[in-house]
């Protein structure tokens, strides 16, 4: 069949020039993943550019709006491979200028503000861990 649609991810942290935190949140759903951490985002809609697709799903599961910045990428690509044959674009972002504080919705337990250097105990979505080290190694630049 065709190739399962693109997943777009927000590594949100308190500053892009100065990032001393990042939102982590844990999943509602699916059951087996349940209070796993993951970073926020969804689905790219047929025909959408992959940081309007970020700038939306971030609107509609944390009620926020983002600053972005520059993407994460895995060594020789733009895209991480994550479950289910999906690829994940992932980008740092903060949360712009006069918007709300970023707040679970339906899709996440928590959101949780974490220490950038205290990210790798969580309990992370197996397939987000290595992408989470790519955002560590991008923000102690």
């Amino acid at each position: 069949g065709p190739m399962p649609r693109p997943v777009v991810a927000a590594a949100i942290v308190d500053s892009l020039e100065h990032p001393t935190v990042l939102l982590a949140c844990s999943r509602a759903y699916p059951q087996e993943l349940r209070g796993q951490f993951e970073l926020p985002g969804g689905k790219i809609e047929e025909g959408e550019d992959a940081v309007a697709a970020l700038e939306r799903e971030i609107a509609e599961e944390l009620g926020t709006h983002l600053r972005v910045g520059e993407r994460v990428c895995p060594d020789g690509g733009m895209w991480w491979p994550i479950l289910g044959g999906r690829v994940m674009g992932v980008w740092l972002a903060e949360v712009a200028p006069g918007s709300p504080a970023p707040r679970a919705g339906a899709s996440h337990l928590e959101a949780r503000w974490v220490p950038i250097t205290q990210l790798a105990p969580l309990q992370w979505i197996v397939a987000d861990l290595p992408i989470v080290e790519a955002v560590v190694a991008c923000c102690e630049r």
